[in-house]
């Protein structure tokens, strides 16, 4: 019987041995963002209400980095991802609100092995130095030193010495305009999974360029930064290397903080040196070519570039708004464009849009076909612009309109301009976008959009784009912005300065 009772007590103990290790192979992942492009300069506030937010299992849904997690036998904890249109500075309610929430669900979460941060990287809070950096110190404080933590950040970003101290994987888009959105949440969760299974101790290399530059002037697809960006993927592919990112900056945010970046990524202290090297080169190579980040396509006052247009018989021109680019954080209410519009007296002309929820409930209640007065924008941009009175014509209310949602818009016209009132801040950035009010934008001569550089649907199919230098929030003339706590020297502000990467 003794052969029997052992050969029992093997097979349990062996089956107790496999379940503890298969139990200690599955990893916890939990996930997180507070994803916001805050813009210091505009006088309008982003509220708790401002965010689109999601929880548990709506975090997941048809994300595929989750579904790389998944694919690795990771459980994944999902806590709060929020996200709001670029805008002003974040009230401090809504910050703390947020963070609170993601905290309490670290504590609740038991031992983690890695950590996913979903966020933009520009983020500015009313009474934080860095709320980022807050964000992630508390993080940190709960989680503990051995729990990895990846992020995945617009290139816009703004990441502080201080956050970076905290995190040990970092990766940015390196497209703009943005093409790579997932690809780079996916990397960001790749990362992850290999570091943990590896077990590497990954070690951050980067060096801040002093450079202030738009979005505008630093575009992937052309050149200086084109051949800069093309080599990140001999950076990554070097040995002991994971990653390498370029941050052109956020450069709407009075902050310290603001600048361009270089981030190499190591596997351990022992590929240090090589991550050192690949960084300095790569900022080496932006630094000399600083005074070749320009626009890429044409550009000047707003009354010349409408003059302009007449150049391109048969071609449908899109303007960019450029001063009041809702992208970038400005409120989308500026009239200089329109108003510049109605005394060219040009025909067949689109402009969108302008948020203005008074004058769309105006809209409504007047119904289709119905002429009226409206006094249109101005209202919360009230440094750069001021109403302008107009009487139209009401072509169009869209079924979110009449049901009240903030997707409502309306098109007036006014001797041949024809535009889309908006409820809320948003830029028409996709062609559905245009669907969505009826309207094809390459049957009109001319189309006026609240953009900086065009989106990456807009900019595949326009026949010709022009930027209207106007003022605004969003000013792409560095040097007639109010800074003061941009850390100085940098250019263009100081454009006489040397600098060299150590």
């Amino acid at each position: 019987m003794k052969r029997p009772i052992m050969y029992f007590l093997s097979v349990l103990l062996l089956f107790s041995v496999l379940s503890c290790k298969t139990e200690h192979q599955q990893k916890k992942v939990l996930t997180l963002g507070i994803s916001h492009e805050s813009n210091t300069f505009s006088t309008l506030p982003v509220k708790e209400t401002d965010f689109r937010v999601s929880r548990g299992d709506d975090v997941l849904k048809d994300q595929k980095w989750a579904e790389v997690l998944r694919q690795a036998d990771i459980e994944i904890i999902p806590t709060l991802h929020a996200y709001a249109w670029p805008g002003g500075v974040v009230e401090r309610q809504a910050f703390e609100s947020f963070l609170n929430e993601i905290l309490d669900s670290i504590k609740n979460a038991g031992n983690l092995d890695g950590i996913y941060m979903d966020m933009h990287g520009a983020l500015h809070v009313e009474g934080y130095d860095d709320a980022q950096v807050t964000m992630i110190n508390k993080i940190r404080e709960l989680a503990g030193n051995e729990v990895l933590i990846s992020g995945s950040f617009d290139l816009h970003g703004n990441l502080s010495p201080d956050f970076v101290k905290e995190i040990d994987l970092i990766t940015a888009y390196r497209t703009a305009p943005h093409r790579d959105a997932d690809e780079t949440r996916i990397r960001a969760a790749r990362m992850l999974i290999d570091a943990m299974n590896f077990n590497w101790k990954p070690h951050i290399e980067y060096v801040e360029i002093p450079i202030l530059v738009p979005g505008e002037k630093s575009i992937t697809e052309v050149e200086p930064l084109n051949s800069v960006y093309s080599q990140i993927p001999d950076v990554t592919n070097t040995e002991g290397l994971i990653d390498a990112s370029i941050f052109a900056g956020y450069c709407w945010a009075d902050l310290p903080r603001s600048a361009m970046r270089v981030f190499v990524i190591a596997k351990d202290q022992k590929y240090r040196s090589s991550a050192r090297k690949e960084a300095v080169r790569l900022a080496q190579l932006i630094w000399d070519d600083r005074e070749k980040m320009v626009l890429d396509v044409p550009s000047g006052p707003v009354d010349e570039m409408i003059s302009r247009t007449e150049e391109y018989t048969g071609r449908t021109v899109f303007i960019s708004d450029s001063g009041d680019n809702t992208t970038a954080g400005a409120p989308g209410d500026n009239t200089q464009v329109l108003d510049a519009l109605l005394r060219h007296e040009v025909k067949n002309t689109l402009m969108a849009g302008i948020v203005d929820p008074a004058a769309l409930k105006e809209c409504i209640n007047a119904g289709c076909g119905k002429k009226i007065k409206l006094s249109l924008g101005g209202k919360d941009d009230t440094v750069f612009c001021k109403p302008i009175e107009i009487e139209a014509t009401v072509l169009f209310l869209s079924p979110d309109s009449l049901m009240g949602t903030d997707r409502g818009v309306a098109v007036i016209e006014t001797d041949g301009v024809k535009t889309v009132i908006l409820k809320t801040r948003r830029s028409f950035t996709e062609i559905n976008d245009f669907k969505e009010t009826g309207l094809d934008p390459l049957s009109f001569k001319i189309v006026v959009v609240k953009l900086g550089y065009l989106f990456p649907e807009l900019r595949d199919i326009a026949p010709v784009h022009l930027i209207a230098l106007t003022s605004g929030f969003c000013n792409l003339d560095m040097r007639s912005l109010p800074f003061k706590n941009v850390r100085r020297p940098c250019y263009p502000l100081d454009d006489d300065m040397e600098w060299k990467p150590l």
